[in-house]
């Protein structure tokens, strides 16, 4: 049984690095059917000028100068408790309900919250998911958590929710303005079809196709609906994009602007 955590690699600790340096990171720009061995779904890399990454799947194509998107819309929804447990158990049984066949740790990285017995969000146990057991079609599934439950679980009684990992299911940004989705970054390198793991960067220094509203006097940016950046003021007056802007605010131009050079973006997840 895999139920370890997620982990978070370091790429040299000492700053901007040089080429006798540098370690070796060529890895993050790999896309390949074949899953790394060293890391999980939802790790994270961490490079010496703050560029962060994630390791993903994808479920559809991504490109790699537009923004990807989270297409998993959870596991099961609200549904019972199958088995009573205790305070200090880290082990939850969901009474399978609306779910496909799953394998041994499929949802490993993913997160789950155990409702209140009487006002729901009242004692809200919300935690990770490091391991479960496989389960058949609609069947109960035992899953195991990353901390303890602090309150009594009641088979029956309580209600439940499950996410699958977010980073198991990653498409290009649909351009569809009613059905966007959060948007994590963008993608290290083209990847070309469904199925593949690879990295997605989350945070810092980064270049993404931009709207003309990203321009000098607007550094301010968040994606739009297809992935792309714009300015902040076309989700504050509404009238340069109407409904196709999210909100999601995704961080700063550093360096340029769309009509210029760049721009340079800080992305800031």
């Amino acid at each position: 049984m895999t139920k370890g955590k997620a982990s978070v690699d370091y790429l040299g600790r000492s700053g901007v690095v040089t080429p006798q340096t540098a370690p070796s990171w060529d890895f993050i720009y790999e896309a390949s059917l074949i899953k790394q061995p060293k890391y999980e779904l939802g790790d994270r890399v961490v490079l010496p000028d703050g560029r962060e990454f994630r390791y993903a799947k994808s479920d559809a194509e991504c490109y790699a100068g537009q923004a990807v998107e989270f297409s998993n819309t959870g596991f099961q929804a609200w549904g019972a408790i199958a088995v009573s447990q205790v305070v200090g158990d880290k082990q939850i049984t969901i009474t399978g309900a609306s779910h496909a066949v799953v394998a041994k740790d499929e949802l490993r990285g993913g997160y789950m919250f155990v409702a209140g017995p009487v006002t729901a969000n009242k004692e809200v146990q919300f935690r990770g998911i490091i391991g479960n057991l496989a389960a058949g079609l609609n069947a109960n599934v035992t899953i195991y958590l990353d901390g303890p439950l602090t309150n009594t679980v009641s088979a029956g009684v309580n209600a439940c929710e499950v996410f699958a990992n977010p980073y198991s299911a990653i498409r290009l940004a649909a351009g569809m303005t009613t059905d966007s989705r959060g948007k994590p970054g963008v993608a290290a390198v083209y990847v070309s079809a469904a199925n593949m793991y690879f990295w997605i960067q989350t945070r810092g220094p980064m270049w993404a196709g931009s709207q003309n509203t990203l321009i000098d006097r607007d550094i301010g940016g968040t994606w739009k609906h297809d992935g792309t950046l714009e300015g902040m003021s076309a989700v504050v007056n509404g009238t340069i994009c109407g409904a196709a802007h999210t909100s999601q605010y995704a961080g700063y131009s550093m360096v340029g602007n769309n009509v210029g050079n760049g721009p340079l973006f800080m992305l800031q997840g």
